[in-house]
């Protein structure tokens, strides 16, 4: 019998019943108007969804691509730039810069901790000549469930008054998380196709302010695939250098639909919500986070401490019977942690659903729950105060 499926790893998500859809339409002429057309009217939306005016590149690629794209295009060889680790993902954005022989500075964070001010601060303080180029950042960390303050790092950035360039991965946090590129002044923004957009991977999205633009002039380090300017000039006329993915651009198109019609401060409050009902749910069942504070855990996954006595691939196996797969432990975390997805098109009753999978799946293995406990906590953080009164005098 056909179930819905329960895709709680960090990425890709589920893919909503409206874009599957529009994803289900005929090729057209990646030449033509139509697409002209369409790529036009994505590009305004994820103006919106970025919160910025500055120029949106869509490149047929994963976010890796698209962190590629950004050094190639914004450094040269030798450059020195900041690369914060906090975890797998961060430390890929600092990996590809090495690969392109940046001179890359790596500020190492404890995983399931984040980047301070004070961390920054105390990097900087010495570069008196602006010798680094470019902060390269990641918004938020999957394999450990944080999220940085980007507001504070670009506050340390104005207090040094420090020309580089602010580069930040938000694959995994845009349109989950509030990120006002503008706002902040981030000079490019990665992000990706399978996460806070609902789509199926294959598009990278690049948002490229004006700064940015005077350093890719400047730039040197080899490109082809990559190359911004390749890219905007063809953009100008509705078209792409190669052939586009062209029905993840109408898939796109019903994903902005979607948030519009939700409204983008109310999907940043649904990811709050949920991730907070999980996290009640699974406190309740005694079980204890990777990230220890609190302001850190991330609107996308949650990272839990794998309870004693119980391995992962068990659990993973239980939790898959029941139709609910989620993620292991990744490098050092394999095996110590599972991490459980909530990114994406997900509600209320839904996060009630997988709660009980996860109180069903510790069952099964011998680790003692008073089944309902989980479920009932979540259940209580939905329901009004009120509400919760009349029901439980």
């Amino acid at each position: 019998m056909y179930r819905r499926p329960y895709l709680q790893i960090p990425g890709p998500a589920n893919i909503p019943e409206p874009i599957l859809n529009a994803l289900n339409r005929s090729a057209i002429n990646h030449r033509g108007a139509e697409f002209a057309a369409l790529l036009e009217s994505n590009v305004a939306g994820l103006k919106e969804v970025f919160q910025t005016t500055n120029d949106i590149l869509i490149f047929p690629a994963s976010g890796s691509g698209g962190l590629e794209a950004a050094i190639t295009n914004l450094l040269s060889p030798g450059d020195r730039v900041i690369a914060v680790n906090m975890g797998v993902f961060s430390s890929r954005f600092a990996t590809i810069a090495k690969n392109f022989r940046a001179n890359v500075t790596v500020l190492d964070v404890d995983w399931g901790a984040a980047i301070t001010a004070d961390m920054l601060r105390n990097t900087l303080q010495n570069d008196n000549n602006h010798e680094y180029k470019a902060i390269l950042i990641t918004h938020n960390e999957t394999a450990t469930g944080v999220t940085a303050d980007i507001a504070a790092i670009r506050q340390v950035l104005d207090e040094f008054n420090h020309p580089a360039l602010l580069l930040v991965d938000a694959v995994s946090s845009l349109a989950i998380t509030d990120l006002p590129t503008d706002e902040l002044k981030i000079d490019v923004v990665v992000s990706a196709s399978q996460k806070g957009l609902m789509l199926p991977g294959g598009l990278a999205i690049i948002s490229i302010s004006e700064k940015a633009w005077v350093a890719q002039k400047q730039a040197s380090m080899p490109k082809w695939y990559w190359d911004f300017a390749a890219m905007k000039q063809k953009n100008q006329i509705g078209q792409m250098p190669y052939t586009p993915a062209i029905n993840l651009f109408y898939g796109l198109q019903a994903a902005l639909n979607m948030l519009k019609e939700e409204g983008l401060p109310n999907v940043f409050r649904r990811h709050q919500r949920n991730a907070d009902a999980i996290r009640a749910g699974i406190e309740a069942l005694g079980l204890e986070f990777l990230v220890g504070e609190p302001a850190l855990r991330s609107n996308a996954v949650t990272a839990v401490l794998m309870p004693d006595g119980i391995a992962y691939k068990d659990l993973g196996r239980e939790m898959s019977k029941l139709g609910v797969v989620i993620g292991g432990g990744l490098q050092k975390l394999e095996g110590k942690i599972f991490r459980v997805g909530h990114l994406g098109m997900l509600h209320e009753m839904e996060v009630v659903a997988i709660l009980g999978a996860l109180e069903m799946a510790l069952t099964r293995l011998g680790y003692p729950v008073k089944l309902g406990t989980a479920t009932a906590v979540a259940m209580a953080y939905y329901l009004s105060k009120e509400v919760i009164e009349r029901a439980c005098p």
